[in-house]
C-alpha cells in the first residue's frame, strides 16, 4: 500500500499522507497546505479514486488504509 501512496503525484500523496498515516485532520492539512478544506477533501477523495485503481477492489467496499 505504501508503495502506491508514495507513487502518487504529490497533490494527493502529501493529503493522503497527512491525513491517514499522521492522523491530521482535514481542517488541519488545510492549515498546514494553505488550502481550503474542501479542496483538500477532493485531493483525499481523488486520491483514494486512484489508489484504488491501482490497488483493485470492489467499488462498493469500505476504502482504508
Amino acid at each position: 500500500m505504501l508503495q502506491a501512496v508514495l507513487a502518487l503525484d504529490k497533490k494527493y500523496r502529501i493529503p493522503i499522507h497527512l491525513h491517514y498515516y499522521e492522523g491530521y485532520s482535514i481542517q488541519e492539512i488545510a492549515d498546514i497546505l494553505q488550502a481550503k478544506p474542501a479542496t483538500v477533501g477532493t485531493w483525499l477523495a481523488r486520491g483514494r479514486m486512484l489508489l484504488k485503481e491501482k490497488i483493485g477492489g470492489a467499488e462498493d467496499e469500505a476504502f482504508s488504509i
